[in-house]
Protein backbone atom coordinates (compact mmCIF):
# COMPACT_ATOMS: atom_id res chain seq x y z
CA UNK A 1 0.00 0.00 0.00
CA UNK A 2 2.69 2.20 0.76
CA UNK A 3 4.35 1.29 -2.62
CA UNK A 4 0.87 2.44 -4.39
CA UNK A 5 1.21 5.92 -2.71
CA UNK A 6 4.87 6.47 -3.24
CA UNK A 7 4.05 6.27 -6.99
CA UNK A 8 1.12 8.98 -6.74
CA UNK A 9 3.10 11.18 -4.94
CA UNK A 10 6.21 10.70 -7.82
CA UNK A 11 3.47 11.35 -10.42
CA UNK A 12 1.85 14.14 -8.81
CA UNK A 13 5.39 16.21 -8.61
CA UNK A 14 5.66 15.64 -12.25
CA UNK A 15 2.34 16.72 -13.14
CA UNK A 16 3.16 20.00 -10.99
CA UNK A 17 6.26 21.04 -13.22
CA UNK A 18 8.41 22.34 -10.28
CA UNK A 19 5.76 23.45 -7.92
CA UNK A 20 7.00 22.36 -4.32
CA UNK A 21 5.41 19.28 -2.46
CA UNK A 22 5.45 18.78 1.20
CA UNK A 23 5.78 15.05 2.53
CA UNK A 24 6.67 13.90 5.45
CA UNK A 25 8.18 16.83 6.66
CA UNK A 26 10.32 16.80 2.99
CA UNK A 27 10.84 19.42 0.07
CA UNK A 28 10.64 17.91 -3.22
CA UNK A 29 11.23 20.55 -6.42
CA UNK A 30 11.08 19.73 -10.06
CA UNK A 31 14.56 21.03 -11.92
CA UNK A 32 13.19 20.33 -15.75
CA UNK A 33 14.56 23.40 -17.84
CA UNK A 34 11.34 24.72 -19.88
CA UNK A 35 11.52 23.56 -23.90
CA UNK A 36 13.18 26.21 -26.02
CA UNK A 37 11.62 27.20 -29.28
CA UNK A 38 13.34 26.81 -32.70
CA UNK A 39 14.86 29.15 -34.73
CA UNK A 40 13.59 28.27 -37.83
CA UNK A 41 9.76 28.85 -35.86
CA UNK A 42 10.95 31.79 -34.96
CA UNK A 43 11.60 33.09 -38.69
CA UNK A 44 8.48 31.74 -40.03
CA UNK A 45 6.85 33.43 -37.57
CA UNK A 46 8.97 36.69 -38.47
CA UNK A 47 7.98 36.16 -42.28
CA UNK A 48 4.21 35.71 -41.69
CA UNK A 49 3.69 38.71 -39.03
CA UNK A 50 6.21 41.31 -39.80
CA UNK A 51 7.93 41.14 -42.72
CA UNK A 52 5.28 41.74 -45.11
CA UNK A 53 4.93 45.46 -43.60
CA UNK A 54 8.46 45.93 -43.39
CA UNK A 55 8.67 45.10 -47.42
CA UNK A 56 5.73 46.98 -47.70
CA UNK A 57 7.20 50.18 -46.02
CA UNK A 58 10.04 50.04 -47.95
CA UNK A 59 8.40 50.14 -51.63
CA UNK A 60 6.92 53.26 -50.67
CA UNK A 61 9.60 54.85 -49.57
CA UNK A 62 11.44 53.72 -53.11
CA UNK A 63 8.70 54.78 -54.69
CA UNK A 64 8.28 57.92 -53.59
CA UNK A 65 11.91 58.89 -53.73
CA UNK A 66 11.57 57.70 -57.61
CA UNK A 67 9.11 60.04 -58.12
CA UNK A 68 10.58 63.28 -56.63
CA UNK A 69 14.06 62.75 -57.92
CA UNK A 70 14.00 60.48 -61.28
CA UNK A 71 10.24 60.39 -62.62
CA UNK A 72 10.25 64.48 -62.75
CA UNK A 73 8.32 65.09 -66.13
CA UNK A 74 8.88 68.79 -67.43
CA UNK A 75 6.64 70.83 -69.30
CA UNK A 76 9.00 72.16 -71.34
CA UNK A 77 13.22 71.19 -72.48
CA UNK A 78 15.46 73.98 -73.01
CA UNK A 79 19.10 74.72 -73.81
CA UNK A 80 21.49 77.00 -72.37
CA UNK A 81 21.70 79.75 -74.83
CA UNK A 82 25.36 79.31 -76.48
CA UNK A 83 26.78 82.67 -77.43
CA UNK A 84 29.06 82.34 -80.68
CA UNK A 85 31.36 85.44 -81.92
CA UNK A 86 33.35 85.02 -85.09
CA UNK A 87 36.57 86.49 -86.18
CA UNK A 88 36.77 87.34 -89.53
CA UNK A 89 39.25 88.57 -92.00
CA UNK A 90 38.53 92.31 -92.54
CA UNK A 91 40.89 91.99 -95.93
CA UNK A 92 42.78 90.45 -98.20
CA UNK A 93 46.06 89.18 -96.57
CA UNK A 94 48.20 86.38 -95.57
CA UNK A 95 48.26 85.16 -92.14
CA UNK A 96 51.55 86.02 -90.28
CA UNK A 97 50.71 84.36 -87.15
CA UNK A 98 48.13 82.24 -85.35
CA UNK A 99 48.38 83.25 -81.50
CA UNK A 100 45.72 81.38 -79.94
CA UNK A 101 44.47 77.70 -80.58
CA UNK A 102 41.55 75.53 -79.81
CA UNK A 103 40.29 75.26 -76.27
CA UNK A 104 42.38 78.82 -75.21
CA UNK A 105 40.97 80.51 -72.46
CA UNK A 106 40.96 84.53 -74.06
CA UNK A 107 39.78 87.71 -72.79
CA UNK A 108 37.71 90.30 -75.08
CA UNK A 109 40.63 92.04 -76.99
CA UNK A 110 43.29 89.43 -76.46
CA UNK A 111 44.79 89.16 -79.82
CA UNK A 112 44.55 85.85 -81.85
CA UNK A 113 45.57 86.52 -85.19
CA UNK A 114 48.16 88.42 -87.09
CA UNK A 115 47.39 89.04 -90.61
CA UNK A 116 49.73 91.69 -93.19
CA UNK A 117 47.36 92.91 -95.47
CA UNK A 118 48.05 92.09 -99.22
CA UNK A 119 45.22 94.69 -100.67
CA UNK A 120 43.99 97.93 -98.54
CA UNK A 121 42.75 100.08 -101.90
CA UNK A 122 39.02 98.60 -100.18
CA UNK A 123 40.11 100.47 -96.84
CA UNK A 124 41.45 103.52 -98.47
CA UNK A 125 38.87 104.24 -100.73
CA UNK A 126 36.17 104.43 -97.51
CA UNK A 127 38.23 106.90 -96.19
CA UNK A 128 38.26 108.77 -99.17
CA UNK A 129 34.27 108.59 -99.54
CA UNK A 130 34.06 109.87 -95.71
CA UNK A 131 36.33 112.87 -96.82
CA UNK A 132 33.53 113.75 -99.88
CA UNK A 133 31.26 113.86 -97.88
CA UNK A 134 32.54 115.58 -95.19
CA UNK A 135 33.37 118.63 -97.58
CA UNK A 136 30.00 118.19 -99.28
CA UNK A 137 28.85 118.68 -95.85
CA UNK A 138 31.12 122.11 -95.00
CA UNK A 139 30.17 123.33 -98.85
CA UNK A 140 26.50 123.13 -97.69
CA UNK A 141 25.66 123.38 -94.28
CA UNK A 142 24.11 126.91 -94.27
CA UNK A 143 24.42 127.35 -90.56
CA UNK A 144 28.12 127.27 -90.01
CA UNK A 145 29.19 131.27 -89.41
CA UNK A 146 32.93 130.62 -89.58
CA UNK A 147 35.17 133.47 -90.92
CA UNK A 148 36.32 132.72 -94.43
CA UNK A 149 39.71 132.32 -92.80
CA UNK A 150 38.34 129.23 -90.91
CA UNK A 151 36.44 128.18 -93.80
CA UNK A 152 40.25 128.32 -95.75
CA UNK A 153 41.47 126.26 -93.03
CA UNK A 154 39.19 123.13 -92.89
CA UNK A 155 38.89 123.51 -97.07
CA UNK A 156 42.77 122.79 -97.26
CA UNK A 157 43.24 120.11 -94.15
CA UNK A 158 40.40 117.96 -96.44
CA UNK A 159 42.34 118.46 -99.34
CA UNK A 160 45.84 117.63 -97.22
CA UNK A 161 44.25 114.35 -95.70
CA UNK A 162 42.69 113.47 -99.47
CA UNK A 163 46.23 113.83 -100.82
CA UNK A 164 47.71 111.37 -97.82
CA UNK A 165 45.13 109.00 -98.72
CA UNK A 166 45.80 109.36 -102.65
CA UNK A 167 49.71 108.99 -101.52
CA UNK A 168 48.67 105.76 -99.48
CA UNK A 169 46.51 104.46 -101.98
CA UNK A 170 49.35 105.36 -104.91
CA UNK A 171 52.11 102.92 -103.12
CA UNK A 172 49.61 100.76 -102.76
CA UNK A 173 49.62 100.56 -106.10
CA UNK A 174 53.31 100.56 -107.01
CA UNK A 175 54.09 97.60 -104.82
CA UNK A 176 51.39 95.94 -107.17
CA UNK A 177 52.83 97.12 -109.93
CA UNK A 178 56.56 96.42 -108.93
CA UNK A 179 55.60 92.65 -108.15
CA UNK A 180 53.90 92.32 -111.62
CA UNK A 181 56.65 93.72 -113.35
CA UNK A 182 58.90 90.96 -111.83
CA UNK A 183 56.87 88.17 -112.59
CA UNK A 184 55.90 89.44 -115.84
CA UNK A 185 59.90 90.11 -116.43
CA UNK A 186 61.04 86.24 -115.67
CA UNK A 187 57.68 85.00 -117.84
CA UNK A 188 58.94 86.83 -120.90
CA UNK A 189 62.62 85.91 -120.80
CA UNK A 190 60.94 82.23 -120.93
CA UNK A 191 58.57 83.43 -123.86
CA UNK A 192 55.98 82.78 -122.03
CA UNK A 193 54.30 86.45 -121.68
CA UNK A 194 54.20 88.64 -124.68
CA UNK A 195 56.50 91.42 -124.39
CA UNK A 196 53.43 93.87 -125.09
CA UNK A 197 52.56 92.78 -121.85
CA UNK A 198 55.77 93.09 -120.29
CA UNK A 199 55.61 96.86 -121.59
CA UNK A 200 52.15 96.97 -119.99
CA UNK A 201 53.49 96.18 -116.68
CA UNK A 202 56.62 98.52 -116.90
CA UNK A 203 54.52 101.65 -117.83
CA UNK A 204 51.99 100.99 -115.01
CA UNK A 205 55.00 100.62 -112.73
CA UNK A 206 56.28 103.69 -113.79
CA UNK A 207 53.02 105.56 -113.56
CA UNK A 208 52.90 104.69 -109.90
CA UNK A 209 56.42 105.54 -109.35
CA UNK A 210 55.66 109.43 -110.69
CA UNK A 211 52.07 109.80 -108.91
CA UNK A 212 53.64 108.84 -105.67
CA UNK A 213 56.24 111.14 -106.27
CA UNK A 214 54.30 114.21 -107.21
CA UNK A 215 52.39 113.73 -104.25
CA UNK A 216 55.04 113.04 -101.80
CA UNK A 217 56.09 116.59 -102.75
CA UNK A 218 52.62 118.00 -103.00
CA UNK A 219 51.90 117.15 -99.10
CA UNK A 220 54.79 119.10 -97.59
CA UNK A 221 53.27 122.22 -98.90
CA UNK A 222 50.20 121.95 -97.94
CA UNK A 223 50.88 120.50 -93.87
CA UNK A 224 52.75 123.74 -94.50
CA UNK A 225 50.00 126.00 -95.41
CA UNK A 226 47.84 123.99 -92.46
CA UNK A 227 50.01 124.83 -90.12
CA UNK A 228 50.11 128.74 -91.07
CA UNK A 229 46.41 129.20 -91.23
CA UNK A 230 45.79 127.13 -88.03
CA UNK A 231 48.08 130.00 -86.10
CA UNK A 232 46.89 132.76 -87.75
CA UNK A 233 43.34 131.53 -86.70
CA UNK A 234 44.42 130.64 -82.95
CA UNK A 235 46.23 134.52 -83.41
CA UNK A 236 42.34 135.85 -84.72
CA UNK A 237 41.02 134.33 -81.33
CA UNK A 238 39.18 131.86 -83.89
CA UNK A 239 37.68 128.74 -82.70
CA UNK A 240 38.87 125.95 -84.80
CA UNK A 241 37.87 122.90 -82.40
CA UNK A 242 34.64 122.26 -83.95
CA UNK A 243 32.99 119.02 -84.78
CA UNK A 244 34.50 119.26 -88.34
CA UNK A 245 38.04 119.33 -86.82
CA UNK A 246 37.02 116.16 -84.47
CA UNK A 247 35.60 114.62 -87.57
CA UNK A 248 38.70 115.76 -89.52
CA UNK A 249 41.41 114.23 -86.62
CA UNK A 250 39.22 111.06 -86.59
CA UNK A 251 39.70 110.14 -90.48
CA UNK A 252 43.66 111.24 -89.48
CA UNK A 253 43.88 108.22 -87.07
CA UNK A 254 42.35 106.00 -89.14
CA UNK A 255 44.66 106.75 -91.99
CA UNK A 256 47.72 106.43 -89.42
CA UNK A 257 46.50 103.14 -88.50
CA UNK A 258 45.53 101.58 -92.04
CA UNK A 259 47.32 97.91 -92.29
CA UNK A 260 50.65 97.62 -93.96
CA UNK A 261 53.37 95.94 -94.08
CA UNK A 262 54.96 97.48 -91.35
CA UNK A 263 51.66 98.15 -89.38
CA UNK A 264 49.97 94.15 -89.95
CA UNK A 265 45.93 93.88 -88.72
CA UNK A 266 45.98 92.39 -85.09
CA UNK A 267 42.48 90.60 -85.02
CA UNK A 268 41.53 90.37 -80.95
CA UNK A 269 38.97 88.49 -79.39
CA UNK A 270 35.68 89.87 -79.18
CA UNK A 271 33.99 87.87 -76.20
CA UNK A 272 35.47 86.77 -73.00
CA UNK A 273 35.39 83.04 -73.67
CA UNK A 274 37.03 79.61 -75.13
CA UNK A 275 38.13 79.23 -78.52
CA UNK A 276 36.39 76.47 -80.09
CA UNK A 277 37.45 76.65 -83.86
CA UNK A 278 40.49 77.55 -85.62
CA UNK A 279 40.57 77.65 -89.53
CA UNK A 280 43.72 78.81 -90.33
CA UNK A 281 47.32 78.71 -90.12
CA UNK A 282 50.55 80.55 -90.63
CA UNK A 283 51.47 81.10 -94.59
CA UNK A 284 48.05 81.18 -95.76
CA UNK A 285 46.31 83.67 -97.97
CA UNK A 286 42.70 84.60 -96.65
CA UNK A 287 40.16 86.59 -98.39
CA UNK A 288 37.85 89.72 -96.19
CA UNK A 289 34.88 88.06 -94.67
CA UNK A 290 36.53 84.74 -94.54
CA UNK A 291 35.81 83.11 -90.97
CA UNK A 292 38.93 82.26 -89.20
CA UNK A 293 38.14 81.48 -85.61
CA UNK A 294 34.93 81.41 -83.56
CA UNK A 295 34.77 82.18 -79.77
CA UNK A 296 32.31 80.70 -77.56
CA UNK A 297 31.02 82.47 -74.21
CA UNK A 298 31.97 79.92 -71.12
CA UNK A 299 29.74 81.99 -69.12
CA UNK A 300 25.86 80.60 -69.81
CA UNK A 301 23.63 84.11 -69.78
CA UNK A 302 19.88 82.45 -69.81
CA UNK A 303 17.92 78.67 -71.16
CA UNK A 304 15.74 78.84 -74.25
CA UNK A 305 12.84 76.79 -75.02
CA UNK A 306 10.60 76.04 -76.31
CA UNK A 307 6.40 75.34 -76.24
CA UNK A 308 4.77 73.52 -78.83
CA UNK A 309 1.41 73.45 -79.69
CA UNK A 310 -0.97 72.88 -78.13
CA UNK A 311 0.31 74.92 -75.17
CA UNK A 312 -0.04 73.19 -71.60
CA UNK A 313 0.19 76.51 -70.06
CA UNK A 314 0.09 80.31 -71.41
CA UNK A 315 3.51 81.55 -70.37
CA UNK A 316 4.01 84.92 -69.11
CA UNK A 317 7.57 87.41 -67.66
CA UNK A 318 7.60 86.11 -64.24
CA UNK A 319 6.19 82.89 -64.51
CA UNK A 320 7.57 80.73 -61.59
CA UNK A 321 9.37 77.76 -63.04
CA UNK A 322 11.72 74.90 -61.40
CA UNK A 323 14.97 73.56 -63.42
CA UNK A 324 16.11 70.09 -64.01
CA UNK A 325 19.15 69.22 -64.98
CA UNK A 326 20.06 65.75 -66.51
CA UNK A 327 23.09 65.22 -65.08
CA UNK A 328 23.84 61.95 -63.35
CA UNK A 329 26.77 63.22 -61.36
CA UNK A 330 24.48 66.03 -59.27
CA UNK A 331 21.00 66.22 -60.29
CA UNK A 332 19.51 69.87 -59.78
CA UNK A 333 16.51 71.52 -59.10
CA UNK A 334 16.52 75.59 -59.12
CA UNK A 335 13.51 78.01 -58.37
CA UNK A 336 13.77 80.77 -61.41
CA UNK A 337 11.03 82.30 -63.36
CA UNK A 338 10.26 83.52 -67.20
CA UNK A 339 11.84 86.51 -68.34
CA UNK A 340 10.45 86.83 -71.61
CA UNK A 341 8.10 84.98 -74.21
CA UNK A 342 8.51 85.37 -77.96
CA UNK A 343 5.46 86.79 -79.65
CA UNK A 344 4.85 84.64 -82.65
CA UNK A 345 6.20 80.64 -83.12
CA UNK A 346 9.55 80.38 -85.20
CA UNK A 347 11.51 77.15 -86.54
CA UNK A 348 13.46 75.24 -84.12
CA UNK A 349 16.84 74.88 -85.07
CA UNK A 350 19.08 73.17 -82.41
CA UNK A 351 19.19 69.90 -80.36
CA UNK A 352 15.44 70.86 -79.33
CA UNK A 353 13.89 69.78 -82.85
CA UNK A 354 11.77 66.86 -83.05
CA UNK A 355 10.76 65.95 -86.50
CA UNK A 356 7.96 64.01 -87.73
CA UNK A 357 7.82 61.50 -90.56
CA UNK A 358 5.29 64.23 -92.20
CA UNK A 359 6.61 67.12 -90.56
CA UNK A 360 8.87 69.20 -92.59
CA UNK A 361 9.83 71.55 -89.76
CA UNK A 362 9.86 71.65 -85.89
CA UNK A 363 7.62 75.38 -84.45
CA UNK A 364 7.43 76.45 -81.30
CA UNK A 365 6.89 79.68 -79.41
CA UNK A 366 10.45 80.76 -77.72
CA UNK A 367 10.38 81.70 -73.89
CA UNK A 368 13.52 82.54 -71.96
CA UNK A 369 14.77 81.70 -68.22
CA UNK A 370 17.02 83.44 -65.69
CA UNK A 371 19.51 81.35 -64.60
CA UNK A 372 19.86 81.53 -60.63
CA UNK A 373 23.78 82.39 -59.61
CA UNK A 374 24.01 79.56 -57.60
CA UNK A 375 23.88 77.15 -60.29
CA UNK A 376 26.23 76.10 -62.79
CA UNK A 377 25.08 75.08 -66.39
CA UNK A 378 27.41 74.72 -69.43
CA UNK A 379 26.23 76.94 -72.70
CA UNK A 380 24.48 74.27 -74.84
CA UNK A 381 23.39 72.05 -71.71
CA UNK A 382 19.64 70.73 -72.27
CA UNK A 383 17.80 71.14 -69.39
CA UNK A 384 14.02 70.44 -68.45
CA UNK A 385 11.82 72.69 -67.08
CA UNK A 386 8.33 72.28 -64.71
CA UNK A 387 6.42 75.81 -65.48
CA UNK A 388 3.70 77.06 -62.35
CA UNK A 389 0.87 78.97 -64.28
CA UNK A 390 -0.17 80.31 -60.61
CA UNK A 391 0.36 84.26 -61.30
CA UNK A 392 1.59 86.28 -58.04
Amino acid sequence: MEAVSGFHFLLACFLLHGTPVTCNSLTVKNHLEPIPTPKDQLWKEFRLAYLPWVVMALALGATWWVWANVLIAPTMMGEVEIVRAQVTSPSVGVVQQVVAQRFDEVKAGDPLVVIKPSDTRNLLSGISLELDLLASRFNSDSQITLRRAEADYYSLRINLLAKKVELARSKVELERAEKDLVRNAELAKQNYVSQELYDISLKERDTAQKEMEELSAVIPGLEEGVEKLRVEIEQAGAFVGSDFSQKIADLEARLASAPSDANPIVLSAPIDGMVSGVWCSAGETVTEGYVMMMVNATEAMRIVAYMRQPFPVDPFPGMQAKIVTHSKVQRVLAVTEVENVGRFLEPITNSLARLGTDQMVDMGLPVSFKIPKEVKLRPGETVGLMLDGRRK
